[in-house]
Formats: structure tokens, C-alpha cells, sequence
């Protein structure tokens, strides 16, 4: 194989390339930054190969140290291109995380090039001189040999298991690219002395820059600044990439409100106004316009005080584009050291867009902190668990028994879901529901535990057990849901139980925020036979009027009131008198929460009727709860 002569052809591309590179704008993406390190490695391949055409032109005189040289950093950067290629591969994969094995490998073949290029002059390593004419020996051939076939399968590879985060055309070019490099090998190795390998690689540096990513994606219309999809791809690469400060946050109050009454090419004008006001103020390269006025700015310096002028400096903008409208903006700062991963930056732009600027008293400044990631992540992850545990019934329900001191008995129990995710692990209601409450998820839910009730009561008879009774507990959205009644009724049907067994559940709290809809909820519940229970009483406000004209049977108090009632006199005398009163309105009260022989037989000096508590069984799974009921049955 010999190196010789090289056409200009090749500039002309790299040079066409370079514009089209600049003008498509992929100068924010590091998969770009991967190109231009690409293109100029094979430029300086290039120019080195016109230096050795013209050193080795005299073959009789040639300066022998010069031509030595300029052979081995020919040979450094044309496998640097290759290796260049590699990470843009990577890159535009969205590969994060490189296996060790490929790392070992890069190392390993960096190691090997750098050794061999540095005895080469001294020994013929990877090349030999003759009168101006460069051989390469058998052993670069093999080692370039290995070094393009690990490069395919390693691209192969990553296309098959990462393929899914680019789009088909994008896959096609990248496969493209890399079997035009073997050509470009192949082809150097076969007609040596018109050098087409560089061309080659030429047009597998065309293939892979049509696989960046069309740069109109990234843009807000007009090419104004960067839209919101280029704020999550260089998100997700890391901001600390670009060495930034901290990320400003910026939104209009009530601006959806305006998108619903005004026309909405005057929508248009006062975005791009606020736009064009925006990018003036802090720099095209720095503003990210998502929707609905919501903008995220990128801030290269931060000083601790810098919140407030940041805010004067976007209420000017918005001064100066409120000729339309009046605009009030409000901010969230998030600094440098509350950034880990570029995932806590879009976790900040969701929470961003998920804040109510009226809460907090109107606060327009506020700032997002570590801890409100972490607690957003988790509510994502459980509202995944929610989702597959509705899909792929991971709910399972315990029963905690419920003693009847009147007839001494374990005459009901409560019905107690959890969540066991293989993931996550088992979740309780108090994390799960307020999750499935504000995705409106709730209702699913209940279906789900209340038809594994119903299987239960299916498959064994309770009341021959002393069971006669189950309490089902409801969240307050279920109860204001416009299809509780019909839900329960057929799943009832579906099982043939009989509703009259099942004792519904409302916090006191429900009763007092949503009284009129509840109520109509629980009158057509109460048609179909089923009985009612006011859970968690004397955690709200403690007043009987607040329940009158709920059809209840069973006043619930709750665990912490309970608690309190032995801490002190005064908290007995007045937990003795809500019994008295609940007892002579003509409900039945029922103490949760009871632990120990002391505050049960307290408990009972007040005249409750019924109890639950770990004093007589912690929540128990179907066959553990039967096993517990028939060890404690009359006979």
C-alpha cells in the first residue's frame, strides 16, 4: 500500500461541510461538536497528505525527517477521525453510559497507535521509506484491520440496542456511514496511489452529518431561539457541559387564560414579541422557549443576589412587550450546585410548568432545590407503579379485624390495600393515593380492591367465621366521581355479593369540602343496601354537625385523637364527651389506632364500641386472616 498523491476534492467537501454545519446551527449539540472534531481531523489528513506528496516529489533528494514526520502524524489523526467517529456514534445514539469492555478496547487500540507511531521512525513499525515512496507495513494493515472491524461491530451493536431514541433515516445514514469506511479501506488498499480512502471517508462524513438531527427541531419559529425539545436533548447531555451558572426559569401569569379568549394570530405576535424581547436581553444561544409564555433562560453568571435583578430585568422585557397586554412574569432559579444530572433539568422545567404562580401569596420569585426533584422523581416513579399495578394487577388487599366488645366477636374489619411493585417494593395508601388522587387514578383503583373483596368473600364464607361485615375505605375523589355507585353495584353483581356486607368509608374531611355530591353518592350507595362509616373523626374540626345527614352507622376516630386522649386529662374529658355524643345521635363509635392493654381498657371506660388496632391484629393477608379467624370463632 502506498501514500502518494491526494486531489483537492476532498477540501472542497470538508469545506462544504463546515458551511452547512454553521448554517444548520448545531453548534449547541455535542453530537455536532463530535462532527466538527471529525471534519477537522480529516482536514489536517489531508493537508498532511499534500505535504508529503510535495516532500517526496524528488525521490533521490528528499528530506527523510520531514516525510518521517508528517507519514506518522498523518497516520495519528486519520485513526484519531476514526476514533472521533466512534463517540459521534454514541452521541447521536444517546448512549450514556459506554460499556467497560469498549472502553478497555479504545484504551487499548489508543495505546497500541500511539506506541507503534512513536517506533515507527526508529524501527518500521507501522511504515517504511524508499526513495520518497511510503510503504505500510503488514503489521498496520492488521492492526487497522482489527481496529475497523471492532469499529462496525461496536456501531452495529449500538444501532440494534439503542435504535429506538433515533429515527429510521437516521439509522439507515449511520449504517451508510459506517460500510462506506470499509469501502474506504478496502479502496485504499486496492488502488494505493490515487488515494481515494480520504474521499471516501469524505462521504461517510456526508452520511453521518445527514443523520444530526434536523436543526428546524430545535428551533422556536423563525429561528427566534431554541425551543423546548432542544432544551431537553441538551438537558439530557448535561448542562455543565456549556459551563453554565444555573438555569432561570420565566413564565406569564395567566397567560393560558389569555390563549383561550384571544385570537390566536394575536397570540402569535405576543409570543414572538416576548421572544425577540427575551433573546435581546440575555442572547439567542441562552433563551428556551417551551409554551405558553413559559421560557428557560441559560445563565453563565450567577452571583447570590442575582434573583431579584433577574426579575426587574424580565418585568422591563415584559414591560416592553405589554403594549399588547399587561404581562406580570414570575421566575424559578436553579443554581449550579442543585444541578447532579442533566435529568434534574427537565425535572425543574416540569416542575416549573406544574406551579401555580398564584400559591405562596404571589410569590414571583422562587427558587428549586435538590430535594424537589427527588420528591418529583418519586412521585413519578409510584404514578408508573400505579399505572402497571392497574395494568398488571400488582394491588393486594389486607384485612385488620375489627372487635365487637358488645358481642365479643370479631364481627368486621377493614380493608387495606397496598401496592407491591416489583421495583419500588411494597407502597402504602398514604404515598400511593395521593399520587392516584391528583392523576385522577383513584377510581381504577377502587375497582380493582374492591373487586378482590369480592373474590374473597367468593371463595370463603365469613359469616360462619363470625365476620358479618367489611369496611372499605374511599378517597375523596372516588367520592365525588360521578360513577362510584354504578362501579360497586355491578361489580357486585358480577361476584352475587350482597351489598349489604360492605361498609363505605368517608374521611370527615370529604364531608365537610364536598357535602352536596358526596352525599348524593352515598344516598344511591345506601339504596343498594350498603351501610357508612365517617373515618378519621377529630382529625378536622371535631364537630358532629358537620356529618348530620349522612345515612352513617359507624363514627371512626381517628388513631392520633385516640392517642392524645391518655396524654393528658383534659384530652380524655373531651374525647369522653364526643363518644357521649356520637353514642347519642345514635352511631356506633369505633376506636382505631389501640396498641396496648392500657389505652384499650381506658378506651373502654369511655363506652366505644368497637376496636381496631395492633393491641388485637396487625393487617393480615387473605389466608393469614382466615387462619386468624378461625382460631378466635365460637364454637
Amino acid at each position: 500500500m502506498i501514500l502518494g498523491d491526494f486531489t483537492y476534492a476532498t477540501a472542497g467537501i470538508i469545506i462544504m461541510l463546515l458551511s452547512a454545519y454553521f448554517a444548520r446551527r448545531n453548534t449547541r449539540q455535542r453530537s455536532g461538536f463530535y462532527f466538527l472534531f471529525c471534519v477537522i481531523t480529516l482536514s489536517i489528513v489531508n493537508l498532511l497528505n499534500e505535504v508529503i506528496a510535495k516532500i517526496s516529489q524528488d525521490g533521490d533528494n528528499f528530506d527523510r525527517g520531514a516525510l518521517t514526520t508528517s507519514v506518522c502524524l498523518s497516520m495519528f489523526f486519520f485513526c484519531a477521525f476514526y476514533f472521533g467517529i466512534v463517540f459521534y456514534f454514541f452521541e447521536i445514539l444517546g448512549v450514556r453510559k459506554i460499556a467497560t469492555s469498549v472502553k478497555i478496547i479504545l484504551i487499548v487500540f489508543a495505546t497500541f497507535e500511539i506506541i507503534g507511531i512513536s517506533i515507527t521512525p526508529q524501527t518500521g513499525f507501522f511504515f517504511t521509506l524508499d526513495k520518497g515512496i511510503v510503504y505500510v507495513t503488514a503489521i498496520f494493515f492488521i492492526y487497522f484491520s482489527i481496529v475497523l472491524t471492532c469499529f462496525n461491530f461496536t456501531v452495529i451493536t449500538y444501532i440494534a440496542k439503542y435504535g429506538q431514541n433515533i429515527r429510521k433515516y437516521q439509522r439507515y445514514s449511520l449504517f451508510a456511514a459506517c460500510v462506506t469506511l470499509v469501502f474506504a479501506f478496502v479502496g485504499q488498499a486496492v488502488f494505493p496511489r490515487y488515494q481515494p480512502g480520504c474521499m471516501i471517508s469524505a462521504l461517510a462524513l456526508i452520511l453521518l452529518f445527514s443523520s444530526i438531527e434536523d436543526a428546524s427541531e430545535f428551533y422556536y419559529q423563525y429561528n427566534l431561539c431554541f425551543n423546548e425539545y432542544a432544551f431537553k436533548q441538551i438537558a439530557s447531555r448535561n448542562f455543565r457541559h456549556y459551563n453554565l451558572e444555573g438555569i432561570v426559569f420565566v413564565g406569564i401569569v395567566d397567560f393560558t387564560m389569555m390563549s383561550l379568549y384571544l385570537q390566536r394570530d394575536m397570540i402569535e405576535r405576543l409570543e414572538n414579541r416576548l421572544v425577540e424581547g427575551m433573546v435581546k436581553g440575555f442572547g439567542k444561544k441562552n433563551v428556551f422557549y417551551f409554551d405558553n409564555g413559559n421560557f428557560a433562560i441559560a445563565v453563565s453568571k450567577m452571583k447570590e443576589n442575582e434573583a431579584d435583578s433577574i426579575y426587574e430585568k424580565v418585568c422591563e422585557i415584559c414591560s416592553g412587550v405589554g403594549a399588547m397586554l399587561p404581562l406580570e412574569p414570575f421566575i424559578s432559579i436553579l443554581r449550579k450546585e442543585d444541578i447532579e444530572t442533566g435529568e434534574d433539568c427537565v425535572t425543574a422545567s416540569e416542575l416549573f410548568k406544574m406551579h401555580d404562580p398564584g400559591a405562596d401569596s404571589g410569590k414571583r420569585v422562587f427558587e428549586l432545590k435538590k430535594e424537589d426533584f427527588r420528591l418529583h422523581r418519586r412521585e413519578r416513579a409510584v404514578l408508573t407503579a400505579i399505572t402497571d399495578g392497574i395494568n398488571n394487577n400488582h394491588f393486594v388487599v389486607c384485612y385488620q379485624p375489627i372487635y365487637d366488645v358488645s358481642l365479643d366477636v370479631y364481627s368486621s374489619c377493614e380493608v387495606l390495600m397496598r401496592l407491591n411493585d416489583p421495583k419500588l417494593g411494597m407502597l402504602f395508601p398514604d404515598e400511593f393515593i395521593p399520587v392516584a388522587d391528583k392523576y385522577g387514578l383513584s377510581g381504577q383503583i377502587g375497582d380493582r380492591v374492591f373487586e378482590l373483596v369480592c373474590k374473597t368473600l367468593k371463595r370463603h364464607n365469613l359469616k360462619d367465621l363470625g365476620t358479618v361485615f367489611m369496611h372499605i375505605n374511599i378517597s375523596q375523589s372516588q367520592c365525588i366521581g360521578n360513577r362510584l355507585s354504578e362501579s360497586m353495584g355491578a361489580i357486585c353483581r358480577k361476584y352475587e355479593i350482597d351489598p349489604r356486607v360492605f361498609g363505605i368509608e368517608i374521611s370527615e374531611n370529604s364531608c365537610i369540602k364536598d357535602k352536596g355530591t358526596i352525599l348524593e353518592n352515598v344516598l344511591s350507595l345506601k339504596r343498594k343496601g350498603m351501610s357508612f362509616a365517617i373515618d378519621n373523626f377529630g382529625c378536622v374540626f371535631s364537630s358532629a354537625d358537620k356529618i348530620t345527614g349522612f345515612p352513617v352507622k359507624y363514627i371512626k376516630f381517628d388513631r392520633h385523637t385516640i392517642a392524645g386522649s391518655i396524654s393528658g386529662t383534659g384530652n380524655k374529658a373531651i374525647l369522653m364527651h364526643l363518644v357521649k355524643m356520637i353514642k347519642e345521635l345514635g352511631y356506633k363509635a369505633v376506636a382505631c389506632g389501640v396498641e396496648t392493654d392500657e389505652l384499650y381498657r381506658s378506651l373502654y371506660s369511655m363506652g366505644f364500641d368497637l376496636f381496631q388496632g395492633y393491641y388485637f391484629s396487625k393487617p393480615l393477608y387473605e389466608e393469614e386472616y382466615i387462619k386468624f379467624l378461625n382460631d378466635h370463632v365460637k364454637r
